[in-house]
């Protein structure tokens, strides 16, 4: 945890005595903390509503969570983050004394220019967000719970009304916490077939204005209503009224909605008058790089909370400070991609709009988090459920593959993944099983908190075989497939495109993995997906979107096992055992290269071993000889 400042010594010193290095010392202390404490409170900071100071808030939240798993592995987290930007900061000092800054300047305005050469403001893109959904659905179905202080879920909240959410109360946070912010507060079972039954209601109404709603979740979605618009004569603030109160009157259940240009900028607007209000954006660019001028970069869709401290690390709090340090990011392009940065500045995104394509889906999977379990025995038995659960998800998706991924938690909450591939597509537990329990078998013994299965190199199964398979099946087996795919196609929706992924995206990816992790110490609960498979689960959103995919991206997973860290197709030589290496040197390089600075003499010692002439036989050597070393260490 970022250190404290030490109050002893500030009475014993009076404030004007101490050296402005010493007051410096004090203040970048307490900022530490500060942000610690934010960090820890999860992604819903910053929220409107509220009764009590956010800081407040945080600071309650840390003391209450203090002393166990995720406040220590948040801790170390925290350490390994802040020695990260203080990488930066160091890089981007030495960078800097060596650029040309007028020239720097010079070519951030040009690809700015670029970039707002790509502006269109020509489609109206509603955001609707769905108001408590969770909780909604549950005073339908309890009626004594209106207007009442309640949460969704007794381990960990999925949702709170809008009473406890005045106390800090959000989603993601563990019951104990919820308590302790609001001792008032009834926690609820969940109950996902009512969620499930209001959210096809609502999507019913929805497709009626846009045919191509894309769907991000249960509870909220994206229109284009442009053609609506035109065909029926009416304005934005006239269709998204009529929409709402039609979602209202069909549902029970109230609705929030944003219009803006683009989809990122209707996310961000969506939730300016909520619950039960709508927000229009001037589709004019001035009244639109003015409000992004101010505004926190915490506020943009898929800006975590990495992001949120690795810029701040670098002077960019708000969307405007983007520009005031244009030099000092685009000198650190390869980090923090500067395009996407130029992108939130001008508030420019995508406007496409449109479901889910079947070939975009990378994998299917079922996890399932718990109270931790140390048995053997146990720990297989919940594998062979979830292989069993899995197998019905493809089933119903009509989906095989070639590559197995075993991922579990540790009490210490590190994530570990086991991956195998297999010469064969295979679609059924019977299959699937045996690999697994042979990848989690060379773990034990353990002592988890999540288990999950994840199946990975995708075939489709509903696209018909062309060779002789394909000749042999029947048609009308070939159309219920089809059918079948076709009701549970997956949804993609990525607010920010850019060129090139970069190291801050995939940290925020990897900090977004662990955003629900804060489950209670004391909970016999099973936590399982919020959003069932068959509605379509968006990969997360990173900070600065999704990589384009080129053609060869697209057919790269043909040719053999694709890492689940990294998503690199690997080659269709790779053995098991290459690819379980790979695995290992994704979720350690950074330590790796750590020690390799630390460690002269045996960086000198990898090079020499690594002067033969096989090429690939020289990175295998150094990559087990450090992990050797490491684990030595």
């Amino acid at each position: 945890m970022p250190p404290s400042p030490d109050k002893d010594k500030g009475k014993a010193r009076p404030e004007m005595e101490m050296s402005e290095e010493e007051k410096a010392a004090i203040a970048a202390a307490e900022a530490r903390q500060r942000s610690f404490e934010r960090s820890l409170a999860g992604p819903s900071v910053g929220k409107a509503g509220l009764m009590r100071d956010q800081t407040d808030i945080n600071r309650i939240i840390a003391a209450a969570s203090k002393g166990s798993k995720y406040y220590l592995n948040q801790v170390r987290k925290d350490k390994e983050l802040t020695e990260k930007i203080e990488w930066y900061q160091a890089k981007r000092d030495e960078l800097m004394k060596m650029a040309d800054v007028p020239r720097l300047e010079s070519e951030a305005e040009r690809i700015l220019v670029e970039v707002e050469a790509t502006r269109d403001l020509s489609q109206v893109i509603v955001h609707c967000d769905m108001d408590a959904f969770y909780a909604s659905v549950e005073v339908q179905r309890d009626p004594s719970l209106k207007g009442k202080a309640f949460g969704v879920g007794r381990g960990v909240l999925t949702t709170a009304s809008y009473e406890a959410r005045k106390y800090g109360c959000r989603s993601g946070m563990a019951g104990f916490i919820a308590k302790k912010l609001c001792p008032h507060i009834t926690l609820t079972e969940m109950h996902f077939d009512l969620y499930i039954a209001a959210s096809k209601a609502v999507r019913k109404v929805l497709l009626q204005y846009d045919e191509n709603l894309m769907m991000a979740s249960l509870d909220e979605g994206y229109l284009n209503i442009t053609p609506y618009m035109n065909a029926n004569n009416m304005t934005a603030a006239e269709v998204v009224s009529q929409m709402r109160a039609e979602v209202e009157a069909k549902t029970q259940l109230t609705m929030s909605a944003g219009i803006a240009p683009n989809r990122m900028l209707a996310k961000i607007c969506s939730d300016k008058n909520k619950p039960n209000g709508q927000y229009v954006m001037e589709f004019e660019r001035t009244v639109i790089t003015r409000f992004m001028r101010d505004l926190p970069v915490r506020k943009i869709p898929g800006f975590g909370r990495v992001t949120e401290r690795c810029l701040e690390g670098l002077g960019v709090e708000t969307c405007g400070d983007i520009f005031t340090h244009r030099a000092e990011l685009l000198a650190m392009d390869h980090w923090f991609g500067f395009r996407g940065l130029c992108k939130a500045y001008l508030g420019i995104a995508d406007n496409n709009v449109a479901p889910g394509k079947r070939e975009e889906r990378k994998s299917v999977g079922v996890e399932r988090t718990f109270r931790d379990k140390t048995d053997d025995e146990d720990i297989l038995n919940e594998l062979t459920s979830i292989a069993e659960e899995l197998e019905k998800d493809l089933e119903r998706l009509q989906y095989a593959g070639k590559t197995v991924t075993v991922k579990y938690k540790l009490h210490t909450y590190e994530n570990k993944t086991r991956a195998k591939s297999v010469g064969k597509f295979i679609s059924t537990s019977k299959d699937i099983l045996p690999i697994a329990l042979e990848l989690m078998k060379r773990e034990l013994p353990v002592r988890i908190r999540l288990l999950g299965i994840r199946l990975s190199t995708l075939k489709d199964m509903t696209v018909a075989d062309k060779g002789i398979k394909g000749f042999f099946t029947s048609p009308s087996k070939k159309r219920a497939n089809s059918t079948e795919a076709g009701r549970s196609r997956p949804t993609t929706p990525i607010l920010i495109d850019v060129d090139d992924d970069n190291e801050l995206a995939r940290m925020e990816r990897e900090d977004e993995a662990e955003v629900f992790e804060m489950t209670a110490e004391d909970s016999d609960d099973v936590v399982d997906s919020p959003i069932p498979s068959d509605i379509g689960t968006p990969p997360p959103t990173s900070i600065l979107g999704k990589r384009k995919s080129s053609e060869s991206d697209k057919s790269a997973h043909l040719l053999g096992p694709v890492c689940p860290i990294c998503n690199k197709a690997l080659g269709p030589g790779t053995s098991n055992s290459g690819l379980n290496e790979h695995i290992d040197w994704c979720l350690n390089k950074e330590a790796i290269n750590e020690a390799g600075r630390r460690s002269p003499v045996k960086k000198a010692k990898l090079e020499k071993k690594g002067t033969g002439n096989n090429a690939a036989q020289k990175g295998k050597d150094k990559k087990g000889t450090m992990l050797d070393w490491l684990k030595k260490s």
